[in-house]
């Protein structure tokens, strides 16, 4: 009995002293993922934002993505959230009313009420409400040129960057009267459908809109409301462009001539290049250069 003792004894010594010698593991840090979510920011089905964050210690900046697609469809803005996000900002992807279900300007008011459940939400998601930013593309790039100079940026954006603007969206519907080319005469068909007339300076009838129609059509343009206190801009077409450079250009010479510093909008044009609304962020450099220039107006 003193023998089978012993050796129970000794045996878990051994196996102490086994465990004792094991050297420490040391965990290595988790990596922390960006966390995507979608949020309703009204009560349509459209009227959403998709979050794309990655928590931190220090609120960053927010970015709002509006997405293009005629007015008439939402373009997905594949991979470029994540992108974004990467490089130090919370992304919102909002959804918005489309030109067959609300005339112009409920998309207007869509971007206000994102741009605001974005702000009362940000410390949810780590971010700045001091530091709203807006990205858009195509259609989305006139809203977002809309909301740069409607009230002397109401919205308290630091900076918006429009991707193949359709910032005139009367010069769109000129030009599908004229080309044979279906993404052009398409675009014209959209800015109709949006305003719910066709444009006629004699023609102010209210019809399903809340303004007169010629208003509309002038309410529409974001060159009408260029102001000194406008938020700066960023204006990219690429020079083969469907919706052509002079979108933008008009755009700038009219906040030129309203006395917007030369500092607070300009235009890039990509040369050699049919790159269209996001796919313009595919060019060489050009990702990098929106990223600076939007890390440049932050605080």
């Amino acid at each position: 009995m003193r023998r089978t003792l012993l050796i129970l004894v000794a045996a878990v010594l051994a196996i102490a002293g086994t465990t004792a010698a094991a050297p420490a593991v040391t965990k290595e840090p988790a990596v922390v993922k960006a966390e995507a979510a979608t949020q309703p920011y009204g009560t349509h089905p459209r009227q959403t934002v998709d979050i794309t964050w990655n928590p931190s210690p220090a609120p960053r900046p927010a970015v709002v993505l509006v997405t293009g697609g005629y007015w008439y469809t939402h373009a997905s803005w594949e991979n470029w959230a994540q992108q974004f996000a990467d490089q130090g900002f919370q992304v919102f992807t909002m959804g918005y009313r489309l030109n067959f279900e609300a005339a112009w300007p409920a998309q207007r008011d869509d971007v206000t009420s994102a741009v605001k459940w974005v702000r009362d939400n940000a410390g949810r998601y780590d971010a700045d409400p001091d530091n709203v930013l807006l990205v858009g593309s195509s259609a989305g790039g006139q809203m977002a040129t809309d909301a740069a100079t409607r009230g002397a940026n109401a919205l308290g954006l630091k900076g918006i960057v429009a991707l193949s603007p359709v910032a005139s969206p009367y010069r769109a519907w000129q030009d599908g009267n004229t080309s044979t080319v279906d993404k052009i005469r398409k675009l014209r068909d959209n800015a109709t459908l949006l305003a719910r007339c066709y444009p006629d300076s004699a023609d102010n009838s209210t019809g399903d809109r809340e303004t007169g129609c010629w208003d509309t059509w002038r309410d529409m343009e974001s060159k009408n409301a260029v102001g000194k206190g406008d938020a700066p801009m960023l204006l990219v077409h690429s020079d083969g462009d469907f919706v052509p450079p002079a979108h933008s250009t008009e755009l700038e010479a009219a906040a030129r001539v309203a006395g917007v510093p030369a500092s607070d909008v300009a235009t890039r044009i990509v040369a050699g290049s049919t790159a269209h609304g996001q796919k313009l962020l595919g060019t060489p450099g050009m990702f990098a250069t929106v990223v600076s220039w939007l890390k440049a107006r932050t605080a």
